[in-house]
């Protein structure tokens, strides 16, 4: 319960000790809460990038929550399964839960919203962080998912992609108009696959057309437009 200004996403947020605990994230503009990002992976990022080397980002286009131990009972987690997850992580809580699978992404047809999540390649987990590290070090990579699906235990083998393929680094403006690769994060919006082009701003051409911000093309005259490239050999011609 902290409330923080516009723009200081990315600031230290520091202890009463003094201790750089987490960075802030964002903020809730009608309540005093605040959403910070933990640490750990920042401190991964900042010591591949002193040591020359890339910063790698996997993902299966998945979302997880983390979910307490009485919800995840109506999810099918046996006593059993719940009394050896207690006994493996005694601070912890609850385990994550698959929420939402992206279309025509790597755990599309296999990972199901519900399944919940035991281990992956044997590693035992409860949290984001530990997840995060097995993706940031697999991409391109299978990785074998242990899951519950409604009380059955599944082994469930996952390619990771990388996620810098599906971030837009590049863009395209023409006529006053911006457009950009559809982002994975917009995607999700959507509930469409994290693929082809989308208007960020609609400029002389677009408004005129009366194709509002946020519009994913198909296609342009008739042809496809799967990318910045195809869009901009319709424009040309």
């Amino acid at each position: 319960a902290s409330g923080t200004s516009g723009g200081s996403s990315g600031s230290p947020v520091v202890d009463g000790r003094g201790k750089v605990i987490a960075l802030n994230a964002g903020s809730r503009t009608r309540a005093a809460s605040s959403y910070f990002l933990p640490l750990h992976r920042v401190v991964r990022a900042l010591e591949l990038i002193q040591a020359g080397e890339p910063v790698t980002r996997g993902t299966v286009q998945a979302t997880f929550v983390h979910t307490p131990h009485d919800e995840l009972r109506r999810l099918g987690l046996s006593a059993a399964d719940e009394a050896a997850a207690r006994a493996r992580f005694a601070q912890g809580s609850g385990l994550l839960v698959a929420r939402r699978v992206m279309p025509l992404g790597p755990a599309d047809g296999l990972l199901r919203p519900g399944d919940i999540l035991l281990s992956i390649n044997g590693t035992a987990l409860d949290g984001f962080v530990e997840m995060e590290a097995i993706f940031d070090d697999s991409v391109g990579k299978p990785l074998v998912f242990s899951v519950l699906r409604g009380g059955a235990p599944l082994e469930l083998t996952i390619p990771v992609e990388n996620l810098h393929s599906i971030t837009p680094d590049t863009y395209l403006e023409a006529g006053g108009a911006i457009l950009h690769p559809l982002s994975y994060q917009r995607a999700r919006t959507y509930n469409v696959p994290a693929s082809g082009v989308t208007l960020a701003t609609g400029g002389y051409v677009f408004d005129n057309a009366g194709m509002g911000r946020g519009a994913v093309f198909l296609e342009i005259d008739g042809r496809p437009v799967p990318d910045l490239d195809a869009v901009q050999a319709v424009l040309e011609g």
